[in-house]
């Protein structure tokens, strides 16, 4: 009797079906991902291939943590995001002045340059949102689960970002404007 209630217990406790993560099939699943989210939140590809190499990092230390191939898609677009903001608060990049990059930069599939440029020019929050929805192919739903906020908040943002975006672009294209 005491066996089967143990059984019962060990069951309960145990789920039917343990996710167990492959950093190895994570790192080529997400990479690309991983970079893209850096690099548009970044000033200088180095900067978005440090934060890169720490997201990857921190996914060695605490991928047993993770549920689900979601939950792991997840975590490491929130991990990517963290690790720019934080990247931006350190007291080191507050101090110091990075050197002009005199290569040309990587564009991670963004067919016009310029429009990178008008992306990153966005406030974090808008570029957030644009990126997630547009080149991640995130629904608004899912882009708020990510960012911890509301799915109005998220519309507000992609309107108001593709507002300032459609300016920015009726300027560069305006001939009359120059």
């Amino acid at each position: 009797m005491i066996t089967s209630i143990i059984g019962i217990l060990i069951s309960i406790v145990q789920p039917e079906h343990h996710f167990e993560p492959d950093v190895e099939k994570l790192f080529e699943e997400y990479s690309d991902m991983v970079y893209r989210i850096a690099y548009v939140r970044m000033s200088h590809p180095a900067d978005a291939e440090d934060v890169f190499q720490e997201v990857f990092m921190r996914l060695v230390k605490h991928h047993k943590k993770l549920r689900s191939s979601e939950h792991a898609k997840a975590w490491l677009i929130r991990c990517t995001i963290n690790r720019c903001n934080s990247f931006y608060q350190s007291a080191w990049q507050r101090r110091t002045v990075g050197l002009e990059e005199c290569t040309i930069p990587y564009d991670p599939g963004y067919e016009h340059i310029e429009l990178l440029d008008a992306v990153r020019a966005l406030s974090p929050d808008h570029r957030d949102a644009i990126h997630l929805y547009y080149y991640e192919g995130y629904s608004c739903k899912e882009i708020a689960d990510l960012l911890e906020t509301s799915e109005s908040t998220i519309k507000s943002r992609l309107r108001r970002a593709r507002i300032e975006l459609k300016s920015v672009w009726s300027e560069e294209d305006d001939p009359i404007g120059e």
